[in-house]
Protein backbone atom coordinates (compact mmCIF):
# COMPACT_ATOMS: atom_id res chain seq x y z
CA UNK A 1 0.00 0.00 0.00
CA UNK A 2 1.51 3.29 -1.15
CA UNK A 3 -0.54 6.29 -0.01
CA UNK A 4 0.07 9.64 -1.79
CA UNK A 5 1.90 12.24 0.28
CA UNK A 6 -0.83 14.79 -0.38
CA UNK A 7 -3.40 12.33 0.91
CA UNK A 8 -1.44 11.88 4.15
CA UNK A 9 -1.32 15.65 4.60
CA UNK A 10 -5.04 15.83 3.82
CA UNK A 11 -6.05 13.20 6.35
CA UNK A 12 -3.81 14.78 8.98
CA UNK A 13 -5.24 18.28 8.46
CA UNK A 14 -8.78 16.95 8.22
CA UNK A 15 -8.60 14.98 11.47
CA UNK A 16 -6.90 17.83 13.30
CA UNK A 17 -9.62 20.26 12.24
CA UNK A 18 -12.33 17.74 13.18
CA UNK A 19 -10.82 17.30 16.64
CA UNK A 20 -10.74 21.06 17.27
CA UNK A 21 -14.23 21.55 15.85
CA UNK A 22 -15.69 18.71 17.91
CA UNK A 23 -14.17 19.99 21.15
CA UNK A 24 -15.19 23.61 20.45
CA UNK A 25 -18.80 22.74 19.64
CA UNK A 26 -18.92 20.35 22.61
CA UNK A 27 -17.77 23.21 24.84
CA UNK A 28 -20.64 25.31 23.48
CA UNK A 29 -23.11 22.54 24.37
CA UNK A 30 -21.76 22.12 27.90
CA UNK A 31 -21.14 25.77 28.74
CA UNK A 32 -23.50 27.76 26.53
CA UNK A 33 -26.47 25.43 26.16
CA UNK A 34 -26.26 25.01 22.39
CA UNK A 35 -28.52 22.31 20.92
CA UNK A 36 -26.72 19.09 20.05
CA UNK A 37 -28.84 18.85 16.91
CA UNK A 38 -26.98 21.92 15.60
CA UNK A 39 -23.47 21.15 16.84
CA UNK A 40 -23.72 17.62 15.48
CA UNK A 41 -24.50 19.01 12.04
CA UNK A 42 -21.63 21.49 12.27
CA UNK A 43 -19.34 18.50 12.74
CA UNK A 44 -21.16 16.67 9.95
CA UNK A 45 -20.33 19.53 7.56
CA UNK A 46 -16.72 19.59 8.76
CA UNK A 47 -16.43 15.84 8.15
CA UNK A 48 -18.02 15.85 4.71
CA UNK A 49 -16.89 19.15 3.19
CA UNK A 50 -13.33 19.68 4.44
CA UNK A 51 -11.85 17.21 1.93
CA UNK A 52 -13.43 19.21 -0.91
CA UNK A 53 -11.88 22.43 0.44
CA UNK A 54 -8.45 20.87 0.90
CA UNK A 55 -8.43 19.07 -2.48
CA UNK A 56 -7.46 22.11 -4.64
CA UNK A 57 -4.46 22.75 -2.38
CA UNK A 58 -3.38 19.13 -1.90
CA UNK A 59 -4.71 17.17 -4.91
CA UNK A 60 -4.34 13.39 -5.04
CA UNK A 61 -5.88 10.48 -6.93
CA UNK A 62 -8.48 8.69 -4.75
CA UNK A 63 -8.21 4.93 -4.60
CA UNK A 64 -9.62 1.98 -2.71
CA UNK A 65 -6.75 2.32 -0.24
CA UNK A 66 -7.43 6.00 0.46
CA UNK A 67 -11.11 5.24 1.07
CA UNK A 68 -10.32 2.37 3.44
CA UNK A 69 -7.61 4.35 5.24
CA UNK A 70 -9.97 7.26 5.76
CA UNK A 71 -12.65 5.08 7.35
CA UNK A 72 -10.07 3.31 9.53
CA UNK A 73 -8.74 6.63 10.84
CA UNK A 74 -12.28 7.94 11.39
CA UNK A 75 -13.29 4.79 13.29
CA UNK A 76 -10.24 4.94 15.56
CA UNK A 77 -10.81 8.67 16.20
CA UNK A 78 -14.46 8.02 17.06
CA UNK A 79 -13.52 5.19 19.42
CA UNK A 80 -11.46 7.74 21.34
CA UNK A 81 -14.85 9.12 22.45
CA UNK A 82 -15.92 5.78 23.95
CA UNK A 83 -16.97 5.70 27.61
CA UNK A 84 -13.79 4.12 29.09
CA UNK A 85 -11.69 6.88 27.51
CA UNK A 86 -13.91 9.91 27.94
CA UNK A 87 -14.58 9.21 31.62
CA UNK A 88 -10.83 9.56 32.20
CA UNK A 89 -10.14 12.45 29.81
CA UNK A 90 -12.36 15.51 30.20
CA UNK A 91 -11.40 16.80 26.74
CA UNK A 92 -12.96 13.68 25.20
CA UNK A 93 -16.06 14.07 27.37
CA UNK A 94 -16.48 17.62 26.11
CA UNK A 95 -15.99 16.54 22.49
CA UNK A 96 -18.55 13.76 22.88
CA UNK A 97 -21.14 16.30 24.05
CA UNK A 98 -21.07 17.80 20.54
CA UNK A 99 -22.53 14.67 18.93
CA UNK A 100 -24.43 12.94 21.75
CA UNK A 101 -28.10 13.61 21.09
CA UNK A 102 -30.17 12.55 24.12
CA UNK A 103 -32.63 10.71 21.89
CA UNK A 104 -29.81 8.48 20.60
CA UNK A 105 -28.80 7.07 24.01
CA UNK A 106 -27.28 4.56 24.49
CA UNK A 107 -26.48 3.90 20.82
CA UNK A 108 -24.77 7.17 19.84
CA UNK A 109 -21.30 5.83 19.03
CA UNK A 110 -22.55 2.48 17.75
CA UNK A 111 -24.74 4.22 15.18
CA UNK A 112 -22.05 6.72 14.19
CA UNK A 113 -19.33 4.09 13.70
CA UNK A 114 -21.52 1.45 12.02
CA UNK A 115 -22.95 4.02 9.61
CA UNK A 116 -19.45 5.25 8.73
CA UNK A 117 -18.11 1.75 8.07
CA UNK A 118 -21.04 0.71 5.87
CA UNK A 119 -20.92 4.06 4.06
CA UNK A 120 -17.22 3.59 3.32
CA UNK A 121 -17.78 0.10 1.92
CA UNK A 122 -20.59 1.35 -0.32
CA UNK A 123 -18.54 4.34 -1.49
CA UNK A 124 -15.56 2.10 -2.26
CA UNK A 125 -17.77 -0.20 -4.34
CA UNK A 126 -19.32 2.78 -6.16
CA UNK A 127 -15.91 4.37 -6.78
CA UNK A 128 -14.63 1.21 -8.45
CA UNK A 129 -17.72 0.99 -10.67
CA UNK A 130 -17.59 4.70 -11.52
CA UNK A 131 -13.89 4.31 -12.33
CA UNK A 132 -14.64 1.43 -14.69
CA UNK A 133 -17.37 3.48 -16.39
CA UNK A 134 -14.97 6.47 -16.56
CA UNK A 135 -17.35 8.75 -14.65
CA UNK A 136 -15.37 9.21 -11.42
CA UNK A 137 -16.29 12.93 -11.35
CA UNK A 138 -19.91 11.96 -10.69
CA UNK A 139 -19.07 10.34 -7.33
CA UNK A 140 -19.20 13.90 -5.99
CA UNK A 141 -22.98 14.00 -6.50
CA UNK A 142 -24.02 11.50 -3.79
CA UNK A 143 -21.23 12.87 -1.59
CA UNK A 144 -22.47 16.46 -1.85
CA UNK A 145 -26.16 15.55 -1.56
CA UNK A 146 -25.47 13.54 1.58
CA UNK A 147 -23.00 16.02 3.02
CA UNK A 148 -24.94 19.22 2.32
CA UNK A 149 -28.55 18.18 1.62
CA UNK A 150 -28.89 15.66 4.42
CA UNK A 151 -26.72 17.85 6.63
CA UNK A 152 -29.17 20.74 6.27
CA UNK A 153 -32.27 18.57 6.62
CA UNK A 154 -32.22 18.30 10.42
CA UNK A 155 -31.53 21.95 11.37
CA UNK A 156 -33.93 23.21 8.69
CA UNK A 157 -36.54 20.74 9.90
CA UNK A 158 -36.10 21.83 13.52
CA UNK A 159 -36.35 25.51 12.65
CA UNK A 160 -38.95 25.51 9.87
CA UNK A 161 -40.50 22.02 9.83
CA UNK A 162 -44.31 22.20 9.97
CA UNK A 163 -45.23 19.01 8.11
CA UNK A 164 -43.74 16.08 9.99
CA UNK A 165 -43.68 12.33 9.52
CA UNK A 166 -42.20 9.44 11.48
CA UNK A 167 -39.28 7.18 10.58
CA UNK A 168 -37.99 4.01 12.28
CA UNK A 169 -34.55 3.48 13.81
CA UNK A 170 -32.27 0.49 14.20
CA UNK A 171 -33.40 0.25 17.84
CA UNK A 172 -36.55 -1.79 18.25
CA UNK A 173 -39.64 0.17 19.21
CA UNK A 174 -38.19 3.62 18.54
CA UNK A 175 -39.52 6.13 16.05
CA UNK A 176 -38.19 9.59 15.18
CA UNK A 177 -39.64 12.66 13.49
CA UNK A 178 -38.56 14.21 10.19
CA UNK A 179 -40.21 16.98 8.19
CA UNK A 180 -41.05 17.59 4.56
CA UNK A 181 -39.30 20.97 4.81
CA UNK A 182 -36.09 19.25 5.96
CA UNK A 183 -36.30 16.56 3.31
CA UNK A 184 -36.76 19.24 0.65
CA UNK A 185 -33.13 20.22 1.29
CA UNK A 186 -32.07 16.89 -0.21
CA UNK A 187 -34.15 17.57 -3.33
CA UNK A 188 -32.74 21.08 -3.84
CA UNK A 189 -29.10 20.09 -3.32
CA UNK A 190 -29.49 17.03 -5.57
CA UNK A 191 -30.95 19.21 -8.32
CA UNK A 192 -28.15 21.78 -8.04
CA UNK A 193 -25.50 19.05 -7.95
CA UNK A 194 -26.75 17.62 -11.24
CA UNK A 195 -27.01 21.05 -12.89
CA UNK A 196 -23.24 21.49 -12.67
CA UNK A 197 -22.47 18.16 -14.37
CA UNK A 198 -23.73 19.21 -17.81
CA UNK A 199 -20.24 19.16 -19.34
CA UNK A 200 -19.42 15.73 -17.90
CA UNK A 201 -22.28 13.64 -19.32
CA UNK A 202 -24.36 13.53 -22.48
CA UNK A 203 -27.50 15.66 -22.74
CA UNK A 204 -29.91 12.69 -22.41
CA UNK A 205 -27.98 11.47 -19.35
CA UNK A 206 -28.05 14.94 -17.83
CA UNK A 207 -31.79 15.33 -18.36
CA UNK A 208 -32.43 11.86 -16.91
CA UNK A 209 -30.38 12.70 -13.82
CA UNK A 210 -32.26 15.98 -13.40
CA UNK A 211 -35.57 14.11 -13.50
CA UNK A 212 -34.68 10.99 -11.51
CA UNK A 213 -31.90 11.73 -9.03
CA UNK A 214 -33.62 14.37 -6.81
CA UNK A 215 -36.79 12.34 -6.19
CA UNK A 216 -34.82 9.10 -5.75
CA UNK A 217 -32.48 10.52 -3.12
CA UNK A 218 -35.23 12.53 -1.38
CA UNK A 219 -37.45 9.44 -1.09
CA UNK A 220 -34.47 7.46 0.20
CA UNK A 221 -33.74 10.05 2.90
CA UNK A 222 -37.42 10.07 3.88
CA UNK A 223 -37.60 6.33 4.58
CA UNK A 224 -34.07 5.63 5.85
CA UNK A 225 -33.60 4.69 9.52
CA UNK A 226 -32.71 7.44 11.97
CA UNK A 227 -28.92 8.24 11.97
CA UNK A 228 -28.39 5.61 9.27
CA UNK A 229 -29.48 7.49 6.16
CA UNK A 230 -26.00 8.11 4.69
CA UNK A 231 -25.38 4.53 3.42
CA UNK A 232 -28.80 4.43 1.78
CA UNK A 233 -28.32 7.85 0.21
CA UNK A 234 -24.94 6.88 -1.23
CA UNK A 235 -26.38 3.63 -2.59
CA UNK A 236 -29.52 5.23 -4.01
CA UNK A 237 -27.65 8.08 -5.67
CA UNK A 238 -24.83 5.89 -6.94
CA UNK A 239 -27.07 3.20 -8.42
CA UNK A 240 -29.32 5.80 -10.05
CA UNK A 241 -26.31 7.40 -11.76
CA UNK A 242 -24.91 4.02 -12.82
CA UNK A 243 -28.28 2.99 -14.26
CA UNK A 244 -28.65 6.22 -16.24
CA UNK A 245 -25.11 6.21 -17.62
CA UNK A 246 -25.31 2.51 -18.51
CA UNK A 247 -28.69 2.68 -20.22
CA UNK A 248 -28.25 6.03 -21.97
Amino acid sequence: MNLPTNYLWTIGLHQSFLAVCCWATGWLVVNRGWKVNYTRKINHFALMLCPFLIAPVLPYQPSTWTFLTTITVFTLATLALSHPIRKRISLMQTSFAAVDRPEDHPYTLLWIISQAIVSALILTMLFLIFQKLEITELISIPLIVTGVGDGLAEPVGIRFGKHTYRVPSLAKGRQYVRSIEGSACVWVVALLSVVFTYSVVSTPQWIAMLLLLPPAMTATEAISPHTWDAPFLYLSGGLTIIGIVTLL
